[in-house]
């Protein structure tokens, strides 16, 4: 599975992204890359040096979506993607320490490498149990934002 992204640097061009003000051209060229990650591995490491190297302040992920095998693509009909829902309606996904947590412990929990540090911090974890917490967590919170925004409270009662 492939994983590509679009991610937007410096402050300037961040605060317009979230101010929903358009880049312009110059702005796309200097400011706007694009890119290509082979695994999940691959794409957090670039996504954990890049923010210890500039601060989660001076880039932005804008677009991120994985490309699939299409021998999967049947399978994979039936599940419910809770992640994009996460990633969709979690306020601050990029930044939260409990998405970066449920990564770890998801990579523990289907035999993946995690660093010696994660590992020292967790060994002594139901790393199953936790994991459902805290993705429980999360999915509950962006389903609570997706409800507010499909059912915002009546203001004017």
């Amino acid at each position: 599975m492939k994983y590509l992204a679009e991610i937007i640097f410096g402050k300037d061009q961040v605060r317009k992204f979230h101010n929903n003000e358009p880049l312009n051209d110059f702005e796309k060229i200097i400011n706007l890359k694009k890119y290509n990650f082979e695994s999940r591995e691959e794409r957090n490491a670039f996504y954990k040096g890049i923010g210890e190297a500039m601060g989660w302040f001076e880039f932005e992920v804008v677009k991120e979506f994985e490309e699939k095998d299409h021998k999967d693509e049947k399978e994979d009909d039936d599940k419910f993607d809770y992640w994009s829902f996460i990633e969709k309606y979690y306020t601050k996904y990029y930044h939260c320490d409990n998405v970066l947590l449920s990564d770890i412990l998801t990579r523990k929990l289907v035999g993946e490498e995690i660093c010696e540090q994660d590992e020292e911090n967790i060994k002594d974890w139901d790393v199953r149990s936790e994991l459902f917490e805290v993705d429980k967590e999360l999915l509950c919170k962006a389903f609570e934002n997706y409800f507010n925004i499909i059912h915002p409270e009546n203001l004017t009662s």
